[in-house]
């Protein structure tokens, strides 16, 4: 695959990673009220104070990946980034339904995608500015 290509794909890989921090993982937990979140099998917390920084955070990576798709050669620190970020999320995952056991779909479907991009940016990634 030529380096024109690969951008073309990290385009697109960058897009669906900006749909499902904002729709998955972003707004349902930064704003969210507890009947949408029983939608995905989860409960309000008490506090709720770290679920809402942890959504807003979210919607802040969505920030930085817009930034990085707009010019993904310049921005390729950003998405080294995001290599790290999701690979540590995917073995945080793995090691706690290791240790504690995961029944949620929901739970499974982050861990597939994390997974995922980690993949897709790696290998897509731009190697020389």
């Amino acid at each position: 695959m030529n380096e024109g290509t690969k951008l073309i794909w990290l385009k697109r890989v960058l897009i669906f990673k900006m749909l499902v921090v904002a729709l998955l993982w972003g707004l349902p937990t930064w704003l969210a009220p507890e009947s949408i979140l029983a939608i995905f099998g989860e409960t309000l917390p008490e506090p709720p104070f770290y679920m809402r920084i942890f959504g807003a955070t979210q919607i802040g990576l969505v920030f930085l990946y817009w930034l990085a798709y707009r010019n993904p050669v310049r921005n390729r620190d950003m998405i080294r980034y995001a290599v790290v970020d999701n690979s540590v999320a995917f073995l945080t995952m793995l090691g706690y339904a290791f240790t504690v056991g995961i029944t949620n779909p929901t739970v499974w479907v982050s861990a597939g995608l994390v997974l995922f991009f980690a993949i897709a940016f790696y290998v897509l990634t731009p190697k020389t500015a």
